[in-house]
């Protein structure tokens, strides 16, 4: 009975190890099935971001291009735009100059000592653009006037201009 017990507890533990290995095998089939699936996907993955990345490049170059336009198109707007400042302070300055000495040729002033002409100081003038109109040196005005602050005129202002 002893020998009957042995060969049943020996045959029902390799029909267990039977039904193991089996499930081993089946496990391992299954794994092998999900290792391949999540290979298969990280290569379609992978293919993915390296289409991505080439696309990212081509919007990176495109975009470098067109900051460079944009740049030029800057500088060339720039570049007019100083050269109608230029331009329009250059018409201006000639108009003020024109204005300047019509106004003061007909008002002539009454010298403090020698012949001269009385300028009343108008808005935007400065001491350089009326030294101009009259072709006198602003230091000569500033002597003359006794100006403390060149920089400083008021509009009003009565300057003497010798000729």
């Amino acid at each position: 009975m002893k020998k009957t017990v042995f060969i049943l507890m020996t045959a029902s533990l390799l029909n267990g190890c039977e039904t193991f290995q089996v499930q081993t095998r089946a496990t391992q089939a299954s794994m092998t099935q999900d290792r391949l699936i999540a290979q298969e996907n990280q290569r379609r993955l992978n293919g993915r971001i390296e289409t991505l990345e080439m696309q990212m490049g081509q919007v990176n170059r495109d975009l470098d291009a067109l900051r460079s336009q944009l740049d030029a198109r800057c500088d060339a707007i720039e570049r007019k735009s100083e050269n109608d400042k230029r331009e329009l302070a250059d018409r201006l300055s000639d108009e003020l100059n024109k204005l300047m000495k019509q106004a003061s040729a007909s008002r002539p002033a009454a010298a403090t000592g020698g012949r001269g002409i009385e300028h009343i100081v108008k808005p935007g003038e400065t001491l350089y653009i009326i030294s101009k109109a009259y072709g006198v040196s602003s230091k000569t005005i500033i002597d003359l006037n006794k100006i403390q602050d060149p920089d400083r005129l008021s509009v009003g202002q009565k300057l003497f201009i010798p000729q």
